[in-house]
């Protein structure tokens, strides 16, 4: 009879002890169980992790057994806080190559709501809204926005499954991410790793209107078709300018920026009266290779600015500017100086210099 009891007694303990085991039991907390990604991130690691929530606040109503075996719901959270149980099962399940992209991830919501079916049986949705983003000098880039989510059905015996379909969700999301990461680290602008130039100059196939500066196209008297007389006292003048024309491509990782530089001068903002001769023709030429000039300053400004991708924009916009000013200025001080070419001996001088400058 003891032996029996004995037998029954150990059988019974037993049978607890697997029951207990087998069963996920969550009294506050949710243990996210680690299990590595089932991939190798593409060109980037999980450097952090922040939670967009109230740190505090419980992430999940499950239902759980009460005392008497019915099914209840209460509220639950993950154990050490959303940010700290997600970033240490990132940091243990996915590979991290600190040479590769570092990413942060921000977890804008994420929640798990569990009901009770008449049947008995229990109706479970988890959603997940993740954002992914770079830091920059300047702030954060962000990246990609990911919403997923899992919809369940499970028994009230097998309270596991509430953390695994925690664990798929993330995991879900972070394989979003990597298969953005795959498509697009080759050819998004955002993603690149540098920036390569190529120079051209602009040339119209048919001349119109505009002169578009080439040694082979010097001005002639016949390119002065304004009928407008400027105020002052000109025998001639012209207005040149410059700008360029940009495009953008992407091909592994680098972002090729072609540049075709513009020095022009258009044929009705040029005016001349009545003296014709090459000495003024000169005076008006030399007008037109002071913007040559600074094209070429402008070009090799951004040449050796050792420019990055998160940079090339601005620097292109702001010394465009920057380089405009200088032109203007330049070509305030040539006919101040030249006295617009009626001193003949500084204007053989600004020839020389312009001409030198030219071969620079």
């Amino acid at each position: 009879m003891n032996d029996l009891l004995s037998r029954f007694y150990l059988t019974f303990f037993t049978v607890v002890i697997a029951v207990c085991c087998a069963s996920f039991i969550i009294h506050d907390d949710i243990i996210l169980v680690d299990e590595p990604f089932p991939f190798k991130p593409h060109g980037f690691y999980i450097s952090n992790v922040t939670n967009g929530l109230p740190e505090k606040e419980n992430i999940a109503i499950v239902a759980v057994r009460d005392k008497n075996a019915r099914p209840v719901l209460k509220e639950a959270g993950l154990q050490g806080g959303t940010a700290l149980a997600v970033s240490r099962f990132v940091a243990r399940n996915l590979e991290k190559d600190v040479n590769a992209l570092p990413v942060s991830m921000a977890i804008k919501n994420i929640k798990l709501t569990e009901s009770i079916l008449p049947n008995g049986s229990i109706d479970g949705k988890v959603t997940l809204s993740l954002s992914f983003s770079q830091t920059k000098n300047y702030g954060t880039m962000e990246l990609l926005n990911y919403s997923g989510g899992v919809h369940y059905i499970r028994s009230v015996n097998n309270d596991k499954v509430i953390e695994a379909q925690l664990r798929n969700a993330i995991k879900a999301g972070l394989m979003y991410f990597n298969n953005w990461m795959q498509i697009n680290l080759p050819v998004n602008p955002r993603l690149a790793k540098s920036v390569k130039f190529n120079f051209t100059n602009y040339a119209d196939k048919i001349e119109g209107d505009t002169i578009y500066y080439s040694t082979a196209r010097p001005l002639t008297w016949k390119d002065f078709q304004s009928k407008i007389r400027p105020d002052g006292p000109f025998e001639a003048t012209v207005m040149p300018g410059f700008g360029y024309d940009l495009k953008e491509d992407v091909k592994d990782g680098v972002i090729n920026v072609s540049i075709a530089l513009k020095t022009y001068v258009a044929k009705t903002d040029c005016w001349v009266g009545g003296t014709r001769n090459a000495y003024a023709l000169n005076h008006e030429q030399r007008h037109f290779d002071i913007a040559r000039i600074i094209t070429s300053y402008y070009q090799q400004k951004i040449i050796n600015a050792d420019l990055t991708p998160d940079t090339y924009q601005a620097f292109i916009n702001m010394q465009y500017l920057d380089s405009y000013r200088e032109m203007n200025a330049m070509q305030r001080a040539y006919d101040k100086e030249t006295r617009h070419g009626l001193d003949v001996y500084t204007q053989t001088e600004w020839n020389k210099k312009i001409d030198k400058l030219l071969t620079e």
